[in-house]
């Protein structure tokens, strides 16, 4: 097996489970009747799909900060942000597009659609899924300064960096999230990267070859899996718990950095190197993990396109629609990305 080829299949996995979060996210927050098959369907689906956006984190890391890749830093800046920036700009333009229709089509205005959007930009979330990208730029930044740290210090040293990082934003997480409601005016998404940063350390350590040995020696494979299991079931049921609370703390266990969603991620991520073979064969594994980048932008707007036509995570038995229709999606979004990419004058909005 090519030592990137567990890369590729995490890739894929995770670009996969953010289409299968983003089809059960549809029916949680869209307050279906509590206790009903849509609202559980949503709900377990949304518990175990939360470490697909770690996954992404943690694979950057295990590339970036890669000792051997010893870029000085403005070549690094180079490289990733002539990656980022056009489909930033690019999608940003699309998607604000389609948001002002959307306002204008259900009686809103033209100048509060966009002064609402300018400050949505502003904060980094001009689309839901848009985040991810404006979080890059302020984590790219940054990550040259961390390289130099991880690469100077013991990997000892650097698992009480990412242990005390975890430690500081799962607490800040959760306070944030059952704190008051936030009245500020305007928000700026360059600082949002910081409590996302620890994912980039880990996956930097459980890809160095050191750690990999010492966690199959340690973490038997079986005790990975207990513990993600465990974790999800975890967020299921304390967010079933918590549903009666009147502000977006119900939600609390779906955060990225919960005090669930960390360890699912972390032991999930400890069994992608132990996969012996390419998720789907030689010929196709590598072409689908380039794809996924372009998969992620693309995915809201063909969700959207399948909505219109009728096929919704509820267009039948949730339990079975969700992944039914995460898997049109995933194919859908895949095959348009292809496209994107044959057309020279778009292939690089899909990175």
């Amino acid at each position: 097996m090519s030592p990137k080829t567990w890369i590729d299949n995490a890739r894929t996995l995770s670009c996969f489970a953010v289409i299968f979060l983003h089809v059960a996210s549809s029916i949680v927050y869209h307050n279906p009747v509590f206790n009903s098959a849509a609202w559980w369907a949503g709900n377990f689906y949304n518990s175990f799909s939360r470490w697909s956006v770690p996954f992404f984190l943690m694979i950057s890391g295990a590339l970036l900060l890669d000792p051997e890749k010893n870029e000085p830093p403005m070549v690094f800046y180079r490289k990733r942000f002539s990656r980022i920036l056009i489909p930033l700009v690019f999608w940003t333009v699309f998607y604000s597009l389609i948001r002002i229709c959307e306002g204008l089509k259900h009686g809103g205005s033209m100048g509060p659609e966009l002064i609402k959007l300018a400050r949505d930009i502003c904060a980094g979330n001009p689309y839901y899924h848009l985040w991810y990208l404006y979080m890059l730029v302020g984590l790219y930044l940054f990550l040259p300064i961390v390289r130099y740290c991880v690469t100077a210090a013991p990997l000892s040293d650097v698992r009480i960096l990412c242990g005390a990082w975890f430690a500081i934003a799962v607490t800040t997480t959760a306070v944030y999230s059952y704190s008051e409601p936030h009245a500020a005016r305007l928000s700026l998404f360059l600082g949002s990267f910081f409590n996302f940063a620890p994912y980039c350390v880990a996956g930097y350590l459980l890809a160095a070859p050191q750690q990999m040995r010492l966690a199959d020696s340690v973490c038997k494979s079986s005790l990975l899996w207990f513990t993600a299991a465990a974790m999800g079931l975890g967020t299921l049921l304390c967010t079933c718990a918590l549903h009666g609370v009147p502000h977006e703390g119900k939600f609390y266990f779906y955060n990225f950095l919960s005090i669930t969603t960390v360890p699912m991620s972390l032991a999930l991520f400890c069994l992608m190197p132990r996969l012996s073979k390419p998720l789907l064969g030689m010929r196709y594994n590598r072409q689908i993990a380039t794809l996924a980048f372009g998969i992620y932008l693309i995915h809201p707007a063909v969700l959207k396109l399948l909505a219109s036509v009728g096929f919704e995570a509820t267009a039948f038995n949730p339990f079975f629609a969700i992944p039914a229709l995460a898997c049109c999606v995933f194919l859908l979004s895949g095959i348009c990305t292809a496209i994107i990419q044959a057309i020279p004058i778009l292939k690089k909005t899909t990175g």
